[in-house]
């Protein structure tokens, strides 16, 4: 009897499972069940293609887009030139610039009137680099379309400062302005930097009272980081031109001052008398009648001291939009919001903050 219950015993042990349940580990949730016997752990099962999709989504992150950026532009000019030189000497510009890159001594040209205000009247507004790197061959008049030019300087030499300057000019616009910007934002970050960055030459003007100067430019404003008003106004207008903002240069008074055109109406930007005024926009975005303050209007003369040679538009700058920035002086501008912040000064020198809205521009 003892015996047959001893094998009903083993009999029903050798029914049992072979092991225990356990409650879930740790890792039991995420796939993975550890065993309660033996050292050994069974792995998940690998995801399947619409996991892998899922996790993939979820972890990869795109990169920012690289801001926009401005490219120079060899052969810039603005509506002022156009309409005051007309479209056939701007071309013939346009024909001196691709010369000079390829170095070649010939351009096109239609006659010797046009090669006559062409060759010197543009290089330091559109240009500056150019300005004394060749001269006119008078020794050879046009003829057959061909005008002829005379370099000062060897190719080699050209072709470094050109290059120079490129980088240079290049390195300032997105260094101050945007291609993401209104036109008055960049003429605005452009004044400031203008009026933050360069000095007024006071020793060349004291010796221009003794002495005719000729290695006056915007060429050598942009690379000394001094000059005098025929050298910062039309280095201004300049880098604005390539910003794809129209601007020239206006004289008056013996001085010399840019002239911008921004959402179809035109404005005095004098970025000379700006100079070290700690962010003061009283000659950003002037009225003729403030213009008039310093200068008489009745002896204005826009892009060239020969402008009566040539038949061009009454231009008038009458708009007052700007006018509660002539007290003020500038913090900071919201792109997102046109807003500038700025404020002005009580009686006792003490800040008293202001906002302009410039939507529209």
């Amino acid at each position: 009897m003892k015996k047959l219950i001893i094998i009903l015993l083993c009999i029903l042990l050798a029914c049992m499972p072979a092991g225990c349940s356990k409650a879930p580990g740790p890792n039991q949730e995420t796939g993975r069940e550890e065993q309660t016997t033996g050292e050994t752990t069974t792995q998940a099962p690998e995801p399947t293609t619409e996991t892998a999709e899922i996790t993939t989504a979820q972890t990869t992150t795109e990169e920012p887009a690289e801001p926009e950026r401005f490219i120079f532009q060899p052969k810039v000019s603005s509506a002022y030139l156009k309409e005051i030189f007309g479209e056939t000497r701007v071309e013939t510009w346009y024909h001196i610039v691709d010369a000079v890159l390829a170095g070649e001594e010939t351009f096109a040209c239609p006659d010797q009137d046009t090669y006559d205000w062409v060759i010197y009247q543009f290089p330091n507004k559109c240009f500056p680099v150019l300005e004394g790197m060749y001269t006119a061959d008078y020794g050879s008049p046009v003829e057959g379309g061909v005008g002829r030019l005379i370099y000062t300087m060897p190719e080699e030499e050209r072709t470094k400062r050109i290059e120079e300057f490129e980088a240079l000019c290049t390195e300032i616009m997105n260094q101050t302005m945007s291609p993401e910007y209104s036109d008055l934002e960049n003429a605005l970050s452009l004044y400031r930097y203008f009026c933050s960055t360069y000095v007024y030459d006071t020793e060349t003007y004291d010796r221009m009272r003794d002495e005719y100067v000729d290695d006056l430019s915007a060429w050598r404003l942009l690379t000394t980081g001094t000059g005098i008003c025929s050298e910062i106004a039309p280095a201004y207008s300049y880098l604005l031109m390539q910003a794809g903002i129209d601007a020239t240069v206006m004289m008056g008074g013996d001085h010399e001052w840019s002239y911008v055109r921004i959402n179809g109406k035109n404005y005095h930007v004098d970025p000379t008398f700006g100079l070290q005024s700690d962010d003061s926009l009283e000659y950003f975005m002037m009225n003729d009648e403030k213009r008039a303050e310093y200068f008489d209007p009745d002896e204005f003369v826009i892009c060239s001291v020969y402008t009566q040679e040539h038949e061009h538009p009454d231009y008038v700058a009458d708009d007052d939009t700007f006018r509660p920035l002539w007290t003020a002086y500038l913090d900071d501008f919201d792109h997102k919001t046109h807003i500038m912040h700025c404020h002005t000064l009580d009686d006792n020198g003490n800040a008293i903050p202001m906002k302009f809205d410039y939507t529209g521009y």
